[in-house]
């Protein structure tokens, strides 16, 4: 009896102490989000702790900013991203950003899925053309790159969420994680969640405490590394001094500074990017996504499943559909016909869905829209901020 006694007593002390970081870290960060400035927290792109945590995105959404939902593009440091610009006058609010490079759509359903935020969550999806150009939507590594397990365990255990869209997400996890041969516990539990047979019942039984535990556990690791983002960020300020925006001005500064650009490669892009990072080995990237189907991508699956993830949370997305160098994207082989078919089909899949989508296709041959063959650039995000303005304050 002893001998049980003595092992019995560490176990006890250990969960009692668990519990007990656990209700003061609650507290500790219940004072934290009234003392701090958490806007500055949701302003950092690609910041993984940010990312991955389920905690954070309740904060935010509870402080009312707006989601940006994205990936490499968010990144861009220019003045006109959305992220330098807000909030302003008539645009009293703050903007938050969930995605990195090959943060896809299905890991920005995840984002909002596994978060406890507001109904009617303002978002603002951006839609990358290159997110389609994999038949697969992406290789598992770079998947698991951005992939948290807890967020994992919340987003299937979101009352909010559909069991048909869990089980499309159940097995897209799966899939990722046992090629990747990463978190072999998770898609274990993958497996389990699409396996409804006497021996899967078994086997959710006997792994039911060892699960629970994880949960739980993980739920305080959040709250910790969330805790030691919120405690190094500076005290909320009393005075914020919010500028006007004239547009047209903003616009006709953008106009002025691409007169110094110098262009005279055949791709219309800035001579020093051009030189420093395609010149060389251009002749490579001829042809080479000619045998692309965009409309074909798993990635399109994936956009559905999104949008589906929103109406089960009842957010209304406000889409948009970044365009590329049009230039550069014929040399390749992705050509305007394909790139064509497939904003057609992504608008039609938004409009189905009662969605309203700002398709800048149409600049895919304007110089200096883009920073680069991909990227926005000075005027693209002004365009962007611009009608994030407008759709959000009708």
């Amino acid at each position: 009896m002893k001998k049980i006694i003595s092992l019995l007593i560490p176990i006890l002390i250990a969960i009692l102490t668990t519990i007990a970081i656990n209700s003061l870290v609650d507290k500790k960060i219940e004072t934290l989000t009234k003392e701090k400035d958490i806007n500055l927290m949701g302003r950092k792109y690609a910041d993984t702790i940010k990312d991955k945590s389920v905690l954070d995105k309740k904060l935010l959404s509870d402080e009312g900013d707006l989601f940006l939902l994205g990936s490499s593009e968010m990144g861009i440091d220019v003045p006109q991203n959305p992220l330098k610009l807000f909030p302003f006058k008539g645009a009293e609010y703050n903007l938050s950003c969930f995605g990195r490079a090959y943060a896809q759509s299905l890991q920005q359903a995840t984002y909002l899925g596994s978060g406890d935020i507001k109904d009617k969550q303002k978002v603002v999806f951006i839609l990358s053309i290159q997110w389609f150009e994999d038949s697969n939507a992406q290789e598992p590594y770079n998947f698991v790159v951005n992939f948290s397990d807890v967020q994992f365990y919340k987003f299937l255990n979101n009352p909010k969420i559909s069991e048909e869209n869990k089980k499309y997400y159940a097995e897209r996890i799966y899939k990722f994680l046992t090629n990747d041969k990463k978190y072999p516990a998770e898609a274990f539990y993958a497996k389990l969640y699409l396996d409804s047979s006497k021996i899967a019942n078994f086997e959710r039984l006997v792994f039911k405490p060892y699960y629970e535990v994880k949960q739980y556990l993980l739920d305080i690791q959040d709250k910790a590394l969330i805790y030691q983002e919120l405690k190094d960020l500076p005290n909320k300020s009393s005075e914020q001094t919010l500028k006007d925006i004239n547009w047209d001005d903003e616009y006709a500064k953008i106009e002025k500074e691409n007169e110094k650009i110098v262009s005279t490669n055949q791709f219309n892009l800035d001579d020093e990017y051009y030189n420093s990072n395609l010149k060389s080995e251009i002749e490579k990237h001829k042809g080479e996504s000619k045998l692309e189907n965009l409309i074909d991508s798993k990635e399109m699956d994936d956009y559905k499943f999104f949008l589906s993830v929103c109406k089960d949370l009842n957010i209304e997305p406000y889409i948009i559909l970044p365009p590329v160098n049009g230039w550069y994207y014929d040399y390749v082989g992705l050509t305007k016909d394909k790139r064509d078919e497939y904003y057609e089909k992504v608008k039609n899949i938004a409009n189905d869905n009662n969605l309203e989508v700002l398709d800048l296709h149409e600049y895919d041959y304007k110089k200096y829209f883009l920073i680069d063959p991909k990227h926005l650039g000075k005027e693209g995000w002004l365009k962007v901020s611009e009608e994030i303005y407008k759709h959000f304050n009708k």
